[in-house]
């Protein structure tokens, strides 16, 4: 049977390299939509030239950007950042917040900057074999979509003259090496790429690598497995560099690449030999786990899949099981695998998929079954409870036959999921009143948001040191959110002290100890929450002075208040 891989090249076995056996086709999916606050859409609308057209009234983010929400959740925490904007904006008339950032004239790839033939990156053979090595070992174990074993030569050949090999392949190891850098340390650059650029410089001009390789490979009509397996890598350095609006976009055109070349049917369903089956199994359900993410961190329900594909989850296999000439069906090898990682985080997107669900969780985290709100549908909430135990039942189960942590670091991090996962699953489809915290911290709908922010931004903050110890802390960066972090500090301008609100500013400070894209404050989102910080730190401050307290100023709000100027947010 024929491939439906590209319009004029079919992808081949010069690059690649999963999850169950098991078939995943999601139920269909129901489109309904909610949009943002009427109330603050009519009240800002005066000050908006430009709002989106749609059935409902619409909520307009700043003066040009209109963007859509409809996870119930995202509506409520859009609309407490827009009431926080409006007191900052109320008391100062004359606004302090940064416009969006002007977008970029390339036309390739979101969020990557416009590509120049002189600005080409250029690498010694010892330059590209370390990156080379760093990939293997810090970012390869985490995404598992190329198949190292036909990618070395590739290496081998361009860190004489990189422009020996094709175009597309160019574009992939710009993209491995990008990837390796921003998984590098500071004081780690120096000694692999000398002291003449910073990271974020060597960083951008990988990305004008793999666009400017792109646009000459005239990659939208000629697309193949390299070419995803280089947008992949991509969207997950726009992630990096919280660029989430850019990388959602991005996983759009992904999706739509891979359906056109047939990647959401399984491979063994287009007479595809087992080598070429297993590689695409590995792109989509990467693809797939990302654009799932994505989804939720922009406030959608609705992700860009097909909803009847068909695409098996990978294999637990080392690529060393995979051969280009195999002509045999493969099977799962029992034990550990380099696939241990990825075959935790395919799970999970399996259960993220189901819409319904995750609407019961967001149900349950608003207060919906309470004695004032409506009610949760009780044969919904069972039915999602037996999700959780399958999802809690079948990671256990990876963990007891694929998973053992002194094989490898991505081995231990892979087992550090299940329990931080399922805990905040059940955590967050409990009723609130069913909760410990009810009557104590937990009074209102609005509490229990609180408290889901928090614990969100708790999660990721405490994921982040061991996750670094193992060298992955730019994984853990991947699932730093802004959004989260400026609606955590709404919820602490309203609620100044009390015990969750200590919790507040203890991941705060520790967040911004750990990530230095907060002071960056030429930025819209680091520069709004740092305005959100400072202006619910000072109510904190009158709060406790009227309580005759004393606290030690955060040496992150002192640094913030001179690199913004106290007399803005602190009167």
């Amino acid at each position: 049977m024929t491939s439906f891989t590209t319009a004029e090249e079919g992808p081949g076995p010069e690059a690649g390299g999963g999850g169950s056996t098991e078939d995943h086709s999601p139920t269909p999916r129901k489109l309904s939509g909610r949009i943002l606050s009427c109330k603050n859409c009519q009240r800002r609308k005066i000050r908006c030239n430009k709002v989106v057209p749609c059935a409902n009234c619409v909520k307009v983010h700043d003066e040009r950007v209109g963007r859509f929400v409809d996870a119930h959740i995202w509506v409520a925490l859009n609309e407490e950042i827009q009431n926080m904007k409006d007191i900052i904006e109320h008391d100062e008339p004359d606004g302090v917040f940064p416009q969006e950032e002007q977008p970029s004239n390339s036309a390739s790839i979101s969020g990557v900057p416009s590509p120049t033939p002189s600005e080409r990156p250029e690498l010694d053979p010892v330059q590209t074999f370390k990156l080379w090595q760093i990939f293997l070992e810090r970012v390869n174990p985490l995404i598992k979509i190329i198949h190292a074993p036909t990618v070395q030569p590739i290496i081998v050949a361009a860190s004489a003259d990189i422009t020996s090999v094709s175009l597309d392949q160019q574009a992939l190891l710009y993209s491995m090496f990008a990837l390796a850098v921003m998984s590098l340390k500071k004081d780690e650059m120096v000694g692999i790429l000398g002291d003449d650029q910073t990271k974020e410089q060597v960083l951008q001009g990988f990305l004008r690598g793999v666009s400017m390789t792109l646009v000459k490979f005239d990659f939208l009509r000629r697309y193949n497995m390299v070419v995803l397996q280089a947008l992949v890598h991509t969207l997950i350095i726009l992630m990096g560099q919280c660029n989430k609006h850019g990388s959602w976009v991005l996983c759009g055109s992904l999706i739509r690449i891979a359906v056109s070349m047939g990647y959401h049917r399984d491979g063994t369903q287009l007479g595809l030999a087992p080598f070429e089956t297993e590689m695409r199994r590995r792109i989509w359900w990467q693809i797939l786990t990302y654009d799932t993410k994505l989804s939720l961190d922009c406030g959608f329900k609705h992700n860009c899949l097909p909803t009847d594909f068909d695409t098996k989850q990978p294999l637990n296999l080392n690529d060393a099981d995979l051969f280009t000439e195999a002509t045999r069906d493969l099977v799962h090898r029992e034990g550990p695998t380099e696939m241990a990682f990825v075959l935790v985080m395919h799970r999970v997107a399996a259960y993220l998929l189901d819409e319904e669900a995750r609407q019961v969780v967001e149900a349950s985290t608003l207060g919906h079954g309470g004695p004032d709100g409506p009610e949760i549908n009780a044969a919904s909430m069972e039915r999602n409870r037996v999700l959780v135990r399958g999802l809690e039942m079948d990671l256990i189960d990876i963990e007891r036959r694929f998973l053992n942590p002194v094989v490898s670091n991505a081995h231990a991090a892979a087992l550090g999921i299940r329990p931080h996962l399922i805990a905040r699953l059940y955590d967050m489809m409990r009723p609130m009143q069913e909760s410990t915290d009810w009557g104590i911290d937990i009074f209102s709908p609005r509490d229990n948001l609180f408290k889901l922010v928090l614990t969100l931004c708790e999660n990721a903050n405490d994921a982040f040191d061991p996750m670094d110890r193992w060298a992955f802390a730019w994984f853990a960066r991947l699932h730093f959110n802004f959004e989260h972090l400026t609606s955590l500090s709404t919820f602490l301008y309203q609620r100044p002290t009390d015990s969750m609100a200590d919790r507040g500013w203890a991941v705060l400070e520790s967040m911004y100890a750990r990530h230095s894209l907060l002071y960056n404050l030429k930025l819209k989102a680091p520069a709004t929450q740092a305005q959100f910080a400072l202006k619910a730190y000072a109510q904190r401050e009158r709060a406790l002075g009227r309580t005759g307290q004393i606290v030690e100023t955060p040496e992150f709000i002192m640094r913030l208040r001179n690199m913004i100027g106290g007399h803005i947010l602190t009167c």
